[in-house]
């Protein structure tokens, strides 16, 4: 499976799905990394919308475009980020998804209530499709937004203490988790904010690999 395997209905911003997601990944299990939306002040000069996530991670991997938000999304999988050999096996390892299936204007504007509801049946179809075993949300609030719609019982994860800095934002001793189909899935606060970076959600991220069944690289 990869990219060019995977049409999505309805989807504007098909996912990401890297050469080796699956058992063949690093990680040896199927992980979908969920964000909450791409944004543009000119959405015409993105075409072809389709596959924007496509090239945007293609220009991480090959260093010609940099971000924080995808440098610490890796780093919080895996040590390091720095060479084009390592961003290649890390992004080709797992599927990238942005839920919300529309242009913002700012990275600060909010989603509006249709933007949420039209791309509900889209996620559905994308985990239905891809069939993670794992799925980590990079933003708090596109978990809560989808936790209602998936309510089977789910073991809380054991936060790792091995990650002092993890403890710092994250105050219980445990985490929540959703079972989404046959995916276990959590959520760790967002890459860029005063909470994100990489070191302090590796105490989510171990467990939750780990309990999904697949081997934690870090």
């Amino acid at each position: 499976m990869n990219n060019q395997d995977i049409k999505i209905e309805n989807c504007l911003f098909q996912p990401w799905v890297g050469s080796q997601y699956g058992s063949a990944s690093q990680f040896n299990i199927p992980i979908l990394i969920v964000g909450e939306s791409n944004y543009s002040i000119d959405p015409k000069r993105e075409r072809p919308h389709e596959t924007f996530t496509h090239r945007l991670i293609e220009g991480i991997i090959g260093g010609t475009w940099k971000h924080n938000f995808f440098s610490n999304i890796q780093r919080t999988f895996v040590e390091r980020a720095d060479s084009k050999n390592l961003r290649e096996e890390f992004w080709h390892s797992v599927a990238h998804h942005e839920y919300i299936q529309d242009w913002l204007p700012s990275p600060r504007v909010k989603p509006s209530e249709d933007m949420w509801k039209e791309a509900k049946p889209i996620f559905k179809d994308v985990v239905s499709t891809l069939k993670p075993k794992c799925i980590l949300f990079v933003c708090m609030r596109v978990y809560d937004k989808v936790a209602p719609d998936f309510l089977e019982e789910s073991t809380p994860l054991v936060v790792d203490t091995n990650y002092p800095l993890t403890s710092k934002d994250y105050k219980n001793k445990y985490h929540p988790t959703l079972k989404i189909d046959d995916a276990l899935a959590s959520w760790i606060y967002h890459p860029t904010s005063h909470r994100g970076g990489f070191q302090k959600p590796r105490g989510i991220v171990n467990p939750l690999i780990k309990n999904a069944g697949g081997t934690p690289k870090i």
